[in-house]
């Protein structure tokens, strides 16, 4: 292999690597985002039910139709889903 191809191939390899770099950066910011909506929409409808805004009857139903996961549905006080 010549000098020249060794030298793009090397180029190449370091071009690789920053890309998955920067795709990784970019998927843990996108999951740290959508982490942050969730507990901020969560605080809105906390506030909204505090407030009586949103009844909180609602919100459990709500809550008992979404989860299914034991150790979540423990967080609220749900029975286990059967």
């Amino acid at each position: 292999m010549s000098d020249r191809l060794k030298k793009l191939e090397a180029r190449r390899e370091k071009i690789a690597a920053e890309i998955a770099r920067v795709r990784a950066r970019e998927a843990m910011q996108n999951r740290k985002s959508a982490t942050r909506r969730k507990v901020l929409l969560g605080a809105l409808v906390l506030a909204m039910v505090e407030k009586g805004e949103l009844p909180k009857e609602k919100v459990d139903s709500a809550l008992a139709r979404f989860l299914t996961r034991p150790q979540d549905r423990a967080l609220f006080h749900l029975s286990p889903v059967e």
